[in-house]
């Protein structure tokens, strides 16, 4: 049923990973922040190979970028056969819950690997646990995993706030399982440190904009004024929807 979904959005285009652009920017952002030239990396779910292909055409880097849907990855073949890069960047069509399998399939070992919201397309703790644990053991002595994925407790807290100001609560995508503190401390690997990068703009889009709406009658945009401001704020709090953990 995942790989049906994500193969029906790939005609999407820029919104095939979300609707909500200014999220995906941020996202961006907290992973640009960790690049630099020279770099061999692994996008591990790379969807249509957004993220990929901006930090190529920015950085010196080798990249490789994997999808589990054979369209997406499709679509990310079309825009990079019309794009310039600085760097390197591949596809690949590779299902992340195969993990450790695929190893010889991808490589061996990356300075930087990142997913995106893809562990989160995983059915269970087990599987998840296992992806994020084969990630790791995929970098080099002094690599990073940036993991930036769905927290299921920045996403309650956020919900205790919708629910202060009458707002429903927001239910995770049925295809999704987001992630748990409590489980992620069970990894076998030395996590060094998280950032609620979304927090700012969750609270802004999901609670401030959503309670406006709510007072007009109309639903909420993404694009509201308000929730471009979170672009030009910093993170505050911790309700974030979508966090950074960085494992080593």
């Amino acid at each position: 049923m995942t790989r049906e979904f994500w193969n029906n959005r790939a005609s999407l285009g820029s919104m095939a990973g979300t609707r909500d652009l200014i999220a995906k920017q941020l996202e961006i952002e907290a992973i640009v922040r960790h690049v630099k030239d020279g770099m061999t990396i692994l996008d591990a779910g790379c969807g249509n190979g957004i993220t990929a292909m901006t930090l190529a055409s920015v950085f010196n880097v080798d990249i490789t970028g994997i999808d589990f849907s054979a369209k997406l990855i499709d679509s990310a073949q079309s825009a990079k056969s019309v794009s310039e890069f600085v760097g390197k960047v591949d596809f690949m069509v590779c299902d992340l819950a195969i993990l450790p399998h695929a190893l010889d399939f991808i490589a061996d070992k990356y300075d930087l690997i990142y997913t995106e919201r893809a562990i989160i397309n995983l059915t269970n703790w087990n599987i998840q646990k296992r992806v994020i644990e084969s990630l790791g053991h995929m970098l080099t002595p002094n690599g990073t995993y940036l993991m930036c994925e769905c927290s299921q407790d920045g996403l309650r807290r956020l919900n205790a706030l919708r629910l202060k100001v009458d707002l429903p609560v927001i239910a995770p995508p049925q295809h999704d399982r987001y992630l748990r503190d409590d489980e992620l401390a069970t990894v076998d690997l030395d996590l060094a440190w998280v950032e609620d990068f979304s927090s700012t703009y969750y609270f802004l889009s999901r609670v401030v904009n959503a309670w406006q709406a709510m007072q007009l009658g109309v639903e909420p945009s993404y694009d509201a004024p308000v929730n471009k401001l979170a672009l030009s704020l910093p993170p505050m709090g911790n309700v974030g929807q979508v966090k950074l953990w960085a494992w080593r």
